[in-house]
């Protein structure tokens, strides 16, 4: 049988770096997730090689738009340094 503990006999601490199954401390939907230049770069190389961005943005889990911008940005960081 399960003792149950009254929350608050828990220190709040405790409760505050508490992980949920997924691994997040915190929802899913407050979850952010950092793109790295080297991550970003592979991506729009694989854009430029003339991969989809259909398939790519379902792939990486990024909006089209998003992709799209990157490579505008890729392009336009290119031009500057030629």
């Amino acid at each position: 049988m399960l003792k149950k503990v009254p929350t608050q006999a828990v220190a709040p601490q405790a409760l505050e770096g508490a992980r949920s199954a997924t691994g997040s401390a915190c929802g899913a939907a407050d979850e952010v997730k950092r793109w790295s230049t080297g991550r970003k770069r592979s991506v729009v190389l694989r854009l430029l090689r003339g991969e989809p961005v259909d398939a790519v943005s379902r792939e990486v889990g990024v909006p089209i738009a998003r992709l799209e911008s990157w490579r505008e940005m890729a392009l336009a960081g290119m031009d500057a340094g030629l």
